[in-house]
């Protein structure tokens, strides 16, 4: 091994004295973990990055060290790992509770990381001082471990849609560099903690290309399933010198950025430059969406936690098999726009601020006192009387009268006018469903907005559809546009990007024939126009995992109503699908009626309800 001297590397210096937290061996090391509070993972987790900070600046033989850390390793995992599920699922503007637990797991990877590669670092550096083990064997497993670390802190990033601290990219590609110039990068490590066979390469690659993976157009549980996948990929992808080889992707080792597109870098001598090679990944990637669209399945299991749908696979095939370049230029502007969310939200304002019943049967329809009961617990009358009441009815009625009177002496009276006033806002009240919210746009271009969030609303997600204009009152027909990518800084307003979808859209039901020869209950979809100018043909929005190619469906409001076929998929989120359609013939009143009135119960009654 070549000694190494570190200068870029940007480690903690050994300038404690004592270390209060446990004796500086393994054992004891252990001991205390067990000691830490399992059922409360913020406690557990503070406790150790104290421990974590304070053993990164005692002074510590390399091999040590490492087995210290190893001992830590299990519930730092844990720990980190709890924390992580804490805050994913959840809004995206995190609480400050929230903020404060991913900023704990932020340290727990970053201190581990460093504690590793300081166990690298003086290994290589004074390698005589190393006498338990083979010095390049605890070289390699501490760089090993450092990156799989380093890695998870990129990962926690990625889910939180927010730009990597600084020093992150460069710590990996640093620690990789160490390890590629002692020849370790290729050898084979065993992970006690997975019980699997890896290598340094082996970590590095898919920490790596998640930053290839256009991971703000994810969901967080894509990008983990994402992240998963990588990790079984990992004999696909190659690392090559660019004297040798060549990638769709090159990354700089002295950079701090991840890898960029390889016909963007200015050709100029330099030993750093990486090329990273994707072709046979991408070549299984189209195998798989071969085998997904020949078998019909809905998506395809790597292991019981990793599961990729067609959508997730386009995504990566597209990510990483071609170079994606802006087709419009952004200008900056600043205005407000009015924007709802949702496929039910957009249906409604769409459709002029009208129900779905509505939209289907005319203005002039409303739900009966019955149905409105039911669906609102809060309207319904007590079929039963009080089980306290039961016991004593004749007291409670006595009681109940004597409530009455004393309420009847403090009355106060109603004029008619006002009581026939109050009785018909009574009857026409309808709590409103949808909020329209007001925000502002950063810039424009002719496919989308840039906008700017604050407070962003829980449920906001990427692929979920939306409407918007730029007017606060009527007078404009609203936009239809999909949420393609969320960024976060703190402290600052969240931005989403928009892609415009259709200037404007027209609300319909859809009904599905069932297998039973019944129809299903009607959904909500949108017809986006043709726009004949541009090639665009007419589409259809429908929700996800109910529409097929193929398919022939009932798509009506009142007094029209047709039979249609979808044919090709043009688009999918994890919110709806997008299909081009054939109109096949227009129904007449009698097939429109049934059609509508065709509402009986099946086997899927539970999964259109909830549609």
């Amino acid at each position: 091994m070549a000694d190494y001297s570190n200068n870029t590397l940007k480690l903690p210096l050994q300038d404690l004295d004592t270390f209060p937290h446990f004796a500086l061996k393994a054992e004891a090391a252990d001991s205390w973990a067990q000691t830490l509070p399992a059922g409360n993972a913020l406690k557990s987790g503070s406790d150790l990055r104290a421990a974590l900070s304070a053993l990164n600046r005692s002074v510590v033989p390399p091999a040590q060290r490492f087995l210290i850390l190893e001992a830590l390793r299990p519930v730092l995992n844990q720990t980190a790992t709890t924390l992580t599920h804490a805050f994913l699922g959840q809004p995206l503007t995190l609480s400050e509770e929230g903020q404060q637990r991913a900023e704990l797991v932020r340290d727990l990877y970053e201190l581990g990381a460093a504690g590793y590669a300081l166990c690298a670092v003086h290994t290589i550096a004074r390698q005589s001082i190393v006498t338990e083990t083979n010095p390049a064997k605890l070289a390699c497993e501490s760089l090993q471990r450092a990156i799989t670390l380093q890695g998870r802190e990129l990962l926690r990033g990625h889910l939180l849609y927010q730009p990597p601290p600084v020093h992150s990219w460069s710590t990996l590609h640093q620690l990789y560099a160490m390890g590629e110039r002692q020849q370790l990068v290729r050898l084979p490590v065993h992970d006690p903690l997975r019980d699997t066979d890896t290598s340094i390469v082996g970590e590095y690659l898919p920490a790596l290309l998640l930053g290839c993976c256009k991971t703000n157009q994810l969901r967080q549980r894509d990008i983990m399933a994402v992240f998963s996948a990588l990790q079984q990929w990992r004999d696909l992808i190659r690392i090559e010198d660019p004297g040798v080889g060549s990638g769709l992707f090159t990354v700089d080792l002295d950079s701090d950025r991840p890898p960029v597109y390889s016909k963007l870098i200015v050709e100029r001598p330099s030993t750093a430059l990486r090329h990273i090679n994707t072709d046979a990944l991408v070549e299984q990637l189209q195998r798989l969406k071969q085998r997904h669209k020949k078998e019909g399945i809905t998506s395809i299991a790597l292991n019981r936690e990793t599961r990729l749908d067609a959508n997730l696979l386009n995504h990566l095939r597209r990510a990483l098999g071609e170079v994606s370049q802006r087709n419009f230029a952004r200008q900056r502007s600043r205005h407000r726009l009015w924007i709802a969310t949702g496929l039910t939200g957009v249906h409604f304002y769409v459709a002029g601020e009208r129900t779905l019943d509505q939209v289907l049967h005319g203005d002039d329809h409303l739900e009966s006192e019955e149905t409105r009961q039911a669906d609102n617990p809060f309207l319904r009358r007590l079929s039963k009387a009080d089980a306290w009441q039961r016991v004593n009815p004749e007291e409670d009625a006595v009681a109940d009268a004597d409530i009455a009177d004393s309420e009847a002496e403090q009355a106060i009276d109603v004029d008619a006018h006002t009581l026939a006033q109050l009785n018909d806002e009574e009857a026409t009240y309808e709590p409103r469903k949808h909020i329209v919210y007001t925000v502002e746009s950063a810039n424009v271009s002719p496919g989308g907005y840039c906008i700017e969030w604050n407070d962003l609303p829980a449920g906001i997600q990427i692929g979920d559809v939306v409407c918007l204009h730029e007017r606060e009152h009527g007078g404009t027909e609203w936009s239809i546009a999909v949420i393609r990518w969320i960024s976060q800084v703190r402290e600052s307003p969240t931005l989403l990007g928009l892609e415009l979808l259709s200037p404007r859209g027209t609300a319909y039901a859809a009904q599905v024939r069932m297998p039973d020869g019944e129809y299903s209950r009607p959904l909500r979809v949108i017809l986006l126009p043709e726009i004949a100018l541009v090639g665009q043909p007419h589409t259809l929005l429908v929700p996800r995992l109910v529409f097929r190619e193929n398919q022939k469906i009932i798509l009506a409001r009142k007094d029209e109503s047709y039979l249609i076929k979808l044919k090709r998929q043009v688009g999918s989120t994890a919110a709806f699908s997008q299909f081009d359609f054939d109109y096949l013939r227009q129904l007449d009143e009698d097939v429109d009626s049934s059609g509508r009135d065709a509402l009986s119960a099946s086997s899927f009654e539970s999964i259109w309800s909830d549609i």
